[in-house]
């Protein structure tokens, strides 16, 4: 089964070498285990050279759209900004927009027709840590509540502990996207993160101003009650936090999707963010097999030939 033709998939990347490979692994994943030409929204500033990665997705029969970047704005440095700018900018004449994140591959054609059955309705994909009450977000989101005109109570009665990806009306993406941004900026800025942690250098997050890293991810919970969109939480995607799990013994079973957005020995993302290693390094992954991780690099291996990149 294939993805109903009113659908259009849409990602959010940058041009940088750390996004550059993770777009090309996204779009070959998409196009082969998902049955769909993504939309690649590329986030550079208007002097920037094209990386060489996008023309390859190009050529491989993909769509790469160059949108503004909006990681810094105020002196504050926060790259999730650039989610809702996608969506902001994103051209497509589909009735339904699927947002994903870049480090994002598909495992199977899942009908994303079943997630839109409204009008003013954005779906959720269930994480467990998105909690209003959690001791890491209580204080923050009771701060912010206030300024963004929400109970914080609303959030603790209906809770939306969900991300990527969001199945949202096209038709809704501008006033959503609007909201989302406004609502990033009513979070506080913080000291930059430690070297150790701060990951890929162009993500800029060791230098600055910064936003704590979920305020995007509040910001859209926000923005949900503030718009009075309705939501529906959905369960089809299962991060690589545990990547030495083998796919067939999870609960629930057969996941449609993998974010590999944690650091796992099976795969860290965070290894391959230099020119030499996002243009070489991240192609020579070890088998794959049957875990989560592995099936993270057989997409890599597979991708490879895909895109005719030689072995070095």
């Amino acid at each position: 089964m294939t993805i109903a033709s009113d659908f259009e998939i849409v990602v959010c990347s940058a041009n940088t070498t750390y996004l550059v490979w993770q777009a090309m692994l996204f779009h070959y994943s998409c196009v082969t285990y998902a049955g769909r030409v993504p939309i690649i929204v590329v986030h550079k500033n208007a002097h920037e050279e094209l990386l060489s990665g996008y023309q390859r997705i190009r050529d491989a029969g993909g769509i790469v759209q160059i949108a503004p970047d909006y990681q810094s704005f105020g002196g504050v440095n926060y790259p999730p900004r650039n989610t809702p700018a996608a969506l902001r900018h994103v051209e497509t004449s589909a009735s339904n927009i699927v947002l994903c994140d870049v480090d994002m591959i598909f495992l199977n054609d899942h009908p994303l027709d079943v997630w839109c059955s409204l009008a003013r309705q954005v779906t959720f994909d269930a994480v467990p840590y998105l909690n209003a009450e959690g001791p890491r977000h209580r204080e923050m989101l009771q701060d912010v509540c206030p300024k963004a005109g929400v109970d914080y109570q609303q959030l603790v009665d209906t809770p939306l502990s969900g991300g990527v990806p969001h199945c949202l009306p096209a038709d809704l993406r501008r006033e959503l996207a609007d909201d989302w941004l406004a609502c990033i900026e009513l979070f506080p800025t913080i000291d930059p993160y430690p070297t150790e942690v701060a990951g890929a250098p162009s993500r800029r997050l060791d230098s600055g101003p910064q936003k704590p890293w979920l305020t995007a991810m509040w910001a859209l919970v926000l923005a949900i009650h503030r718009l009075g969109l309705a939501t529906s939480m959905t369960r089809s995607c299962v991060s690589n936090l545990k990547g030495e799990r083998f796919i067939e013994s999870l609960d629930p079973p057969n996941p449609d999707m993998i974010h590999y957005c944690y650091d796992h020995a099976g795969f860290n993302k965070h290894n391959y963010h230099t020119d030499d290693a996002a243009e070489r390094k991240v192609w020579q992954q070890p088998a794959g097999d049957g875990s989560i991780c592995g099936a993270i690099r057989r997409q890599i291996s597979e991708a490879r030939q895909f895109y005719g990149l030689t072995s070095r």
